[in-house]
């Protein structure tokens, strides 16, 4: 009676087995989806840091047959502000823009089998204008100088960062925790920092913000004693908006000096 139990488990268990190992007969992807996030007033790429903490991303909800009960997808956008999926489903989508670093939307756009361009066109919050950022060798010493401009009137000034890293990734996310920051630059957290209580943005006014070289020559990663190449970026993140979710970091391009 034991032997008749066991081979009956045995069976049903190669039966299970044999019923997990099927193929699933989903269809594979069949349509890749691609663009950039522009600037509405200038055109141009709207960058951000490439993570969902730290960056703005893309919400997606696949609705068509899937109406009834969407599961929210997160699509990441790289640092120049371009992005891109090769692995969606044709069908209905609704796009969902909350807690980036430009004011909220949403927009429902219908995906069609094999490429599909799509640009979104949105208000940053702060634009980063009349960027420098060169090495002043006589001092040893990295200097960043830049304007600012808003993106509507309501918009305010928290603070500002001047991030260094050993690639394009630099930003937020991935950053130098330095021992000094330049002449006249505070430091919070290891990152030259500008502080603001919710200051007005004046176009007109120029910032200056310094890493002092010297006082960072370690040979370790969060220093500049290896010759190499270095990426430095302009962060600037607003305040005074609510109903935008969490208000992340306008960038400028990164600018790489080699030291």
């Amino acid at each position: 009676m034991k032997k008749i139990y066991f081979l009956i488990f045995i069976a049903g268990s190669l039966l299970f087995s044999i019923n997990s190992c099927q193929i699933d007969n989903y269809p594979y992807p069949d349509a890749q989806v691609y663009g950039a996030i522009k600037d509405s007033l200038t055109g141009g790429l709207v960058e951000t840091d490439p993570n969902t903490t730290t960056g703005s991303a893309i919400g997606v909800r696949e609705l068509g047959i899937y109406a009834s009960n969407p599961v929210r997808k997160t699509w990441l956008i790289k640092p120049n502000g371009e992005y891109r999926n090769n692995l969606v489903y044709s069908n209905e989508y609704w796009f969902d823009f909350t807690s980036c670093n430009f004011f909220p939307f949403q927009d429902t756009i219908v995906i069609k089998p094999g490429e599909n361009k799509i640009d979104f066109t949105v208000v940053p919050y702060i634009r980063i204008k009349n960027l420098s950022i060169t090495h002043d060798a006589a001092n040893n010493k990295i200097v960043a100088t830049f304007s600012l401009e808003p993106g509507r009137p309501n918009v305010r000034l928290s603070r500002l960062r001047l991030y260094s890293w050993t690639d394009i990734y630099v930003g937020e996310n991935v950053k130098k925790i330095l021992v000094a920051a330049g002449t006249g630059t505070p430091l919070s957290s290891g990152v030259p920092q500008l502080s603001f209580s919710n200051a007005v943005i004046n176009p007109a006014t120029v910032y200056t913000m310094s890493i002092d070289l010297a006082a960072n020559s370690a040979t370790d990663r969060n220093g500049f004693g290896v010759h190499r190449n270095y990426y430095f970026r302009v962060g600037a993140l607003a305040s005074g908006l609510t109903g935008v979710g969490t208000i992340k970091y306008n960038y400028a391009p990164c600018v790489k000096i080699a030291l």
